[in-house]
């Protein structure tokens, strides 16, 4: 062939390719254009035009997943499950064993409210790969998304079979049966799963948690454990789920004869007592606690914890006696009677054998601690209470947290016996300590604040509760903020009164509780209408409880309530009363009617959820 004829030649055939390739390129820049304005349509809700650009563009290119999908979405978006079990069965033609898209199938089956077809196509699908894990996953997810519960369980039992393996499928059957509210069989599939593997145990009580709060889930829960228990006694999981469902359920004393069972089958030797006592002490399950402490310090002798022991054991003591202190919420110190044993003299007890048996260490010291507390807030023995925080102090050089607090409450105990210097300069020294005491040296500013305060000087005061107010924590800032705002409304206003008011409420701090009630009469009597007078009134009816004068201190707070309707402290006077009824005159129905009184009146007060508490408790419901 002649070189120009081949060339001629040549070139038509590129010109034709070219062409060619001209016209695809087009047709799949046109699809990509449709696509895109579709997906803009779709991201605006307008989903009749994304469907119909969709389906030209599925027109022209009926392979692409992308177009696919998106057109799908679309028709589930518009409702139209004709379309959509359409297009899937379209698509299933060329993939007929795709579990996934039958899985989808049935479920838009079940939108078109057509069950049986749904059923129909769920079976070919498991149908295709029956022995795989994987085909129940995907397909009982389906079911679950359609909400088909039981569906989802029978298939998921059949997938045990089929794949020869019981143990498949336990938390998600578990699961299902917990949203039926069949909270028996839930709880039974959990304890399958920790007889498989105890160290799901943890994994276990997380779920079962979801339905503990409810009482029926709770007794459900605890008898399907309870069978398990005495069907299978050596399963150490077993015991341990019962245990922290007593717990749950507030039942400790069960609690406690189970974890006695757990330690020693697990040859804890007091480990397991241990982690259980500390746990009942901080739900103040005290009884059961001094129980659990006693027990440990008398069955394992060798234990390595037993110093901690010890003082858990005086600590849940201590605390017991906390629960008869009808007067602790008024932030008021009550005496012990005269002539009866001192209530809380087996703590101290307790504690001092502590010292005793591990002098110069830290429990020891912190046992110290707890008898100065004592003695300071429970008996006001304030020499006592100095006497065994001095020695502390001198005695805790190493440990830094228990001598910051041993020397703020020495400033306490001199400011109650009237050494105001001496206060101050424990004050002084706690507020330069360095970081990481913040909360102690915020507690000490503001007790140089108040030191101002009772002394008059009220401008001193003011600043250094300023600074408070902007830099400290929330407990310090509230409490600043309160003796803020109290002096400056009443320095403007009447100046006198605050002047008596300060040295009453320092009396008061003294517990010189004859001589401050006697002054804040008197400032009642000669300021009736002053801003000042609501916070006379409410301390004299704080005064009058601790001198167990309880139907007096009502009177004069129901006075403070009738006199004073502005003032910010009804919530709290109601909060009071309601607690006089209840714990000093054992009173039901009147401390229901003083808690009820506050919600109805203050719904967004603090005390509210305390308030509703109280309730259920003299109601016996169940909390």
């Amino acid at each position: 062939m002649k070189p120009y004829l081949l060339r001629k030649i040549c070139s038509i055939v590129f010109l034709l390719l070219g062409g060619f390739t001209v016209v695809s390129y087009s047709q799949a820049s046109n699809v990509e254009i449709k696509i895109r304005l579709a997906q803009s349509y779709e991201r605006s809700g307008n989903f009749e035009a994304a469907v119909k650009l969709y389906e030209e563009a599925f027109g022209k290119d009926s392979a692409n997943v992308t177009i696919f999908e998106s057109l799908k979405r679309s028709y589930l978006q518009l409702k139209r499950y004709d379309d959509a079990i359409s297009l899937i069965q379209q698509w299933l033609r060329k993939i007929p064993n795709d579990i996934g898209l039958l899985a989808q199938l049935g479920s838009i089956y079940i939108l078109n409210s057509d069950e049986a077809s749904a059923v129909t196509i769920w079976d070919r699908a498991v149908a295709t790969h029956p022995t795989l894990e994987a085909t129940y996953k995907i397909v009982g997810g389906a079911m679950i998304q359609s909400r088909l519960f039981e569906r989802a369980i029978e298939l998921y039992k059949r997938g045990r079979t089929a794949c020869g393996n019981p143990a498949l499928f336990m938390s998600d059957i578990a699961y299902l049966y917990s949203i039926m509210m069949n909270y028996t069989d839930a709880t039974r599939e959990y304890l399958k799963m920790v007889r498989q593997n105890p160290n799901d145990l943890g994994l276990v009580q997380s779920r079962i948690a979801g339905y503990t709060t409810r009482a029926d889930g709770i007794s459900a829960a605890t008898l399907a454990v309870e069978d398990a228990v005495k069907t299978d006694p050596n399963t150490v999981a077993y015991q341990q789920l019962l245990a922290w469902l007593y717990m749950e359920g507030k039942q400790f004393d069960r609690a406690y004869n189970v974890y006695k069972i757990i330690d020693e089958k697990m040859k804890a030797d007091g480990r397991e007592l241990y982690n259980f006592a500390e746990r009942t002490l901080r739900e103040k399950a005290f009884t059961v606690a001094i129980k659990a402490f006693k027990d440990i310090v008398n069955r394992y002798p060798k234990f390595a914890q037993l110093p901690q022991a010890k003082f858990g054991y005086a600590r849940a003591l201590e605390e017991s006696y906390d629960l008869g202190d009808t007067l602790k919420l008024f932030g008021i110190l009550e005496r012990p009677a005269a002539g009866l044993k001192p209530p809380y003299s087996s703590a101290i007890e307790s504690y001092r054998q502590v010292i005793s048996e591990y002098p110069n260490t830290e429990i020891a010291a912190r046992s110290l601690l707890r008898v100065s507390i004592i003695q300071q807030e429970k008996y006001f023995d304030l020499d006592g209470a100095r006497s065994s925080l001095e020695t502390l102090e001198k005695n805790s050089l190493r440990f830094s947290p228990i001598l910051f607090e041993c020397r703020l409450r020495l400033g306490n105990v001199y400011l109650s016996q009237g050494n105001l210097t001496d206060a101050a300069n424990k004050y002084n020294a706690l507020a330069g300590i360095g970081s990481g005491f913040n909360e102690l040296k915020e507690q000490a500013a503001f007790r140089l604040a108040e030191l101002d305060y009772f002394q008059e000087r009220f401008n001193d005061a003011l600043t250094k509760l300023q600074t408070l107010t902007t830099q400290a924590t929330a407990n310090v800032t509230n409490d600043a903020l309160s003796l803020q705002i109290f002096i400056q409304e009443n320095l403007k206003s009447n100046e006198p009164a605050l002047r008596q008011f300060a040295k009453a409420d320092f009396l008061k701090r003294q517990l010189k509780f004859s001589e401050a009630l006697i002054m804040f009469e008197s400032i009642l009597k000669e300021n009736p209408k002053a801003d000042i007078a609501d916070e006379a009134s409410i301390n004299i009816g704080d005064i009058l409880t601790h001198m167990n004068k309880y139907s007096e201190a009502i009177a004069a707070y129901e006075r403070a309530l009738q006199e004073y309707p502005e003032t910010i402290y009804q919530d709290r006077t109601l909060m009071k009363i309601g607690q006089i009824y209840q714990l000093g005159m054992k009173d039901k129905v009147k401390a229901i009617e003083a808690y009820q009184r506050l919600l109805e009146k203050f719904q967004n007060s603090i005390y509210s959820n305390e308030a509703r508490k109280k309730i259920r408790e003299l109601r016996g419901d169940s909390i």
